[in-house]
């Protein structure tokens, strides 16, 4: 299963994306990284990364947020393989770190 298009997906209709001045670099499974997909983004006030990680000893998503005023830093990771389940955990995580930067500006 391709991750890395629900990962963008999820990203994409997220508020998060419409921040001004973002860029979002994607990452496909490749020879050198051959368990994981996913992006990192990053704008003049905050950065981070969702990617997707399957193998046959683990599969799980891990997402990374770091808001740089007061250098707030958030992880999470879920050991989930359904992707429905993966994509409302990414959105409940940006939003929550949505919220987190609005409190801070």
């Amino acid at each position: 299963m391709n991750y890395l298009n629900s990962i963008l997906k999820t990203f994409k209709e997220h508020q998060i994306s419409q921040y001004s001045e973002l860029k979002i670099l994607e990452f496909n499974k490749s020879e050198h990284y051959p368990i994981s997909e996913g992006i990192q983004f990053e704008s003049n006030h905050f950065a981070g990364e969702i990617f997707y990680y399957s193998s046959d000893k683990m599969k799980y998503c891990e997402m990374e947020f770091l808001i740089y005023l007061g250098e707030n830093y958030k992880a999470k990771v879920v050991e989930e393989t359904d992707i429905k389940e993966i994509e409302n955990k990414i959105a409940e995580f940006l939003t929550k770190r949505m919220t987190e930067l609005k409190n801070v500006a």
